[in-house]
């Protein structure tokens, strides 16, 4: 091999990872703005399941976008981002004639879809503003992620999802938290969403899902969905306006939603009838800035009815011992511990 050849496989190399961050950004552009037919995802499959190289390149894209809170969107998002990245590959296109080493050209290679993210990331991500007050600022409220299928999911704060898509199926799993699904139908590959060994099977649908205190909750509110829990109950079918839940020991129960309250939280709203306090504050906690331990299980079993406004959690949870029997303890960490208070420090009746 010549002298020459290392350097020439190396500048390939380098053109093809930046070929790639190419055509994933204008993949992540049209699958984001709708565009696309049936026929467009499955070539988009085709393409993302055909080279690692492609896979890494719209996973660091897709990354970049959520990481940008989507500042790209709006009349001019898509000129923006284009001009952005065109100026990054010719950034990047220049940089094996600017007499880099020949031991070089392969790390550059590899560098260079993670060089043009970040080159996009920096021109536009806002720098922090220090806000005039001292109390810290709220974490964002709703945070919305593009998965590799064009299907899309918001999620509330401290919620983990896993995802792993094969070419035959799409699963998710929510390890804890809330999020809104709107999935695209595929019966080629079917969409399931697995939660405290409850399986969900997608049939074309958008719906809502909580996990707090071991307890679920899922909300459809378009389309339809299959829930397996295993044993002998088989599938519970749940159309658009009902909703299932269930508890560690109980089987899913299939009842009558009301889908404005379980989807008030992406307005920056938590509303309950008849909730347990264990459940409730699992919920708050994703949003206070101090998080609530519950100290008994009486303490836990206190129904609660009424809303809690995420922006004020904090508030909220300050102002329980004043609704109910119940005190606040700080445990000298960085948690409270809600218990119940004792029937001697109980004030008076009228």
């Amino acid at each position: 091999m010549s002298a020459q050849e290392p350097e020439a496989m190396g500048i390939k190399e380098a053109r093809k990872g930046i070929r790639a961050m190419d055509e994933a950004m204008t993949w992540l552009l049209r699958i984001r703005d709708g565009s696309l037919s049936e026929r467009d995802l499955a070539e988009w499959t085709v393409w993302y399941e055909s080279d690692e190289r492609n896979k890494r390149a719209f996973d660091e894209m897709q990354e970049f976008w959520i990481g940008s809170g989507a500042l790209a969107a709006g009349p001019a998002g898509r000129e923006r981002i284009q001009g952005l990245l065109d100026e990054g590959l010719t950034r990047l296109q220049m940089q094996p004639a600017r007499g880099v080493g020949k031991r070089w050209l392969v790390p550059l290679a590899l560098a260079a879809s993670i060089a043009l993210v970040g080159f996009i990331l920096h021109a536009l991500v806002p720098k922090p503003v220090r806000p005039a007050s001292s109390v810290p600022t709220h974490p964002t409220l709703v945070r919305e992620t593009l998965l590799p299928d064009g299907s899309r999911v918001e999620l509330a704060p401290m919620s983990v999802l896993q995802v792993n898509y094969t070419s035959t199926e799409r699963r998710v799993v929510l390890r804890t938290g809330e999020a809104y699904f709107s999935v695209i139908h595929d019966p080629v590959r079917p969409f399931i969403l697995s939660v405290n060994g409850v399986l969900i099977r997608d049939v074309g649908t958008a719906f809502n899902i909580r996990d707090a205190d071991g307890r679920t909750m899922v909300t459809v509110v378009k389309g339809a969905i299959d829930v397996v829990s295993g044993g002998k109950a088989g599938a519970i079918r749940v159309t658009a306006g009902e909703q299932v839940d269930w508890g560690p020991d109980a089987r899913p129960a299939l009842t009558q939603a009301d889908v404005a309250r379980a989807l008030s939280w992406r307005d920056g709203r938590l509303e309950y009838v008849a909730q347990p306090l264990a459940s409730v504050i699992a919920d708050v906690n994703r949003y206070a800035h101090r998080p609530v331990v519950i100290g008994d299980k009486s303490a836990g079993e206190i129904l609660f009815t009424g809303t809690v406004f995420t922006r004020t959690a904090d508030d909220w949870v300050q102002s329980l011992p004043n609704e109910f029997p119940l005190e606040l303890i700080s445990n000298g960490g960085a948690s409270l511990v809600l218990a119940s208070r004792p029937a001697s420090r109980n004030p008076p009746g009228p």
